[in-house]
């Protein structure tokens, strides 16, 4: 289906303008997700965001028209590689496809991509993401990799029970914008973090810890990361003391934000900036420091939220949260929504009102 949020680009625009409509994300219509990992039992997984590649099609025909881009392929094979599969041990080989991308008046790029021979598409995926990834050097799809895989509930096919709402930047007329990923503030956009801690919670973290209780549901958490440790095989005054009784304190203290931002949030932060799904696998004091400020901060954020929810109308908050295509309050997953829904509604209710005296 062609894509309707795209802008086809006139003949006078210039390339860094073309290149900026080529990283828009894709329409939310258009982005599947794709189980990659599961934890031991099964019944939860880690999922990834995609788009078919006639989605990627689409938008260079928007861009550029059918003729105004080209795309070559190179197609090799590896014979008697042994691979595991299911636990059993089978000679098999793998496609390797080179796609390269050309764009006239740009330049081109190319990509990889490889599967095992013994399955039955191959060819089809490994083309497809041999030509993924020769857009995303052009910046096409590009955003994709700045997502952190969420992990949900599966049903008995192994399959997403729901799919997650996507962060606000990653939507077309957000991003267009300015908002962008935490750590892609190209605009010089403060983080989501300092915005979200300058005012304090002026006693209202309270109100944030019985909004959103803990989850019972770990295992996610606890039995299906594949994401390992820092490590990096050198040992360090700084990872020595991490493991220590500054260690541990730190670890118990991150330990006892999950029941103030609530469990999504707080696997979130902890992937995201700690690398890891525990706090005791962190090696490095400084980044254990981080991920408790990261997790500060976030709560003070739903303090506020708590706060300035109560001064406003649900339908008022409804209103913002679509307009800003955000997730239920309760449903919020990544610090970058947090703030910017924060600060809408706050802006939105005004200062203040004065307390009596």
């Amino acid at each position: 289906m062609p894509n309707n949020e795209n802008s086809p680009v006139d003949e006078g625009l210039d390339v860094k303008k073309v290149l900026a409509e080529l990283e828009v994300p894709f329409p939310p219509d258009q982005v599947r997700w794709r189980v990659m990992n599961t934890s031991n039992d099964k019944k939860r997984g880690q999922i990834v965001p995609y788009a078919d590649p006639r989605a990627y099609t689409d938008r260079l025909n928007a861009l550029f028209s059918p003729q105004g881009w080209t795309r070559t392929y190179r197609v090799e094979t590896m014979n008697n590689i042994t691979r595991m599969n299911k636990g059993e041990a089978m000679i098999t080989g793998k496609v390797l496809v080179t796609c390269t991308v050309m764009i006239a008046g740009i330049g081109s790029h190319s990509g990889t991509g490889e599967e095992w021979a013994d399955d039955p598409n191959a060819m089809t995926a490994a083309d497809a993401q041999a030509f993924k990834r020769a857009c995303a050097v052009f910046g096409l799809g590009r955003y994709f990799y700045d997502f952190v895989p969420p992990w949900i509930d599966l049903d008995q096919n192994r399959q997403p029970r729901r799919t997650p709402p996507l962060p606000v930047w990653a939507i077309p007329g957000n991003w267009r914008k300015g908002m962008r990923p935490l750590g892609r503030n190209g605009n010089s956009e403060p983080s989501a973090s300092n915005n979200l801690g300058a005012n304090g919670a002026n006693g209202t973290e309270h109100a944030a810890v019985s909004q959103r209780g803990p989850s019972n549901d770990t295992n996610g958490r606890a039995n299906g990361s594949s994401i390992p440790a820092p490590n990096n095989g050198h040992a360090s005054a700084v990872t020595n003391g991490a493991n220590g009784g500054a260690g541990s304190e730190l670890d118990t203290r991150i330990l006892q934000m999950e029941a103030a931002v609530g469990a999504v949030l707080y696997r979130n932060i902890l992937r995201e900036h700690g690398r890891v799904n525990q706090p005791k696998l962190i090696r490095e004091l400084a980044m254990k420091q981080k991920v408790l400020r990261v997790l500060e901060s976030a709560a003070r954020g739903l303090g506020r939220l708590a706060a300035v929810t109560q001064r406003l109308d649900s339908t008022t908050v409804g209103t913002l949260l679509a307009k800003l295509q955000a997730p239920p309050l309760d449903q919020i997953a990544d610090m970058k929504t947090l703030e910017h829904v924060v600060l809408g509604l706050e802006e939105l209710a005004g200062p203040n009102p004065p307390h009596a005296a």
